[in-house]
């Protein structure tokens, strides 16, 4: 996931779902500054507990849904990582979620999404974005799906070596 991210210091990243920090840890190392990173995470005690593991990043306790007030006027966002479990959450807050964070990419941006679901439509295509991308992690068990959204399809993918283009 983190690979489908290019570092640009005057741009921000948005990782949706924390959990425990495997993705931030792995943003931080591909580059992205951990001043221009910002973690939401619904999860009191795994924010606690990313507050502690990163320091220096912002981190975010709310629901991703009510979360795009943390992005001020003249922001660009150039990412949101997703790591949500969008095909098990309620309709209404997969909208409200996809929706809200597709509006806030800055024209060039994009959106990388973990899924499990290798079959159907995903809600970002709702959200007015198209698919440029994808693979199957095989050694993620069970395997899964890294998936990019953008704007417009034709967008290039810096350092997304192994990714299919859509």
């Amino acid at each position: 996931m983190a690979a489908c991210v290019d570092g640009d210091e005057d741009k921000w990243v948005i990782e949706l779902g924390g959990g425990t920090g495997a993705i931030t840890q792995a943003l931080l190392r591909r580059g992205i500054p951990a001043n221009r990173l910002i973690v939401i995470e619904k999860s009191a005690r795994l924010a606690s507990h990313l507050s502690r593991r990163f320091p220096d990043v912002r981190i975010v306790q709310s629901d991703a849904a009510d979360s795009t007030q943390v992005i001020t006027k003249g922001m660009q966002v150039r990412a949101v990582v997703s790591g949500l479990p969008l095909r098990s959450l309620a309709a209404q807050a997969v909208g409200d979620i996809t929706k809200a964070w597709a509006e806030i990419l800055e024209e060039e941006g994009r959106v990388i999404q973990f899924t499990y679901a290798h079959y159907g439509e995903s809600p970002w295509l709702s959200a007015g974005l198209v698919k440029a991308a994808s693979e199957t992690v095989w050694a993620n068990i069970p395997p899964a799906r890294v998936e990019v959204f953008t704007m417009t399809p034709d967008i290039t993918m810096p350092g997304a070596t192994g990714l299919h283009k859509a």
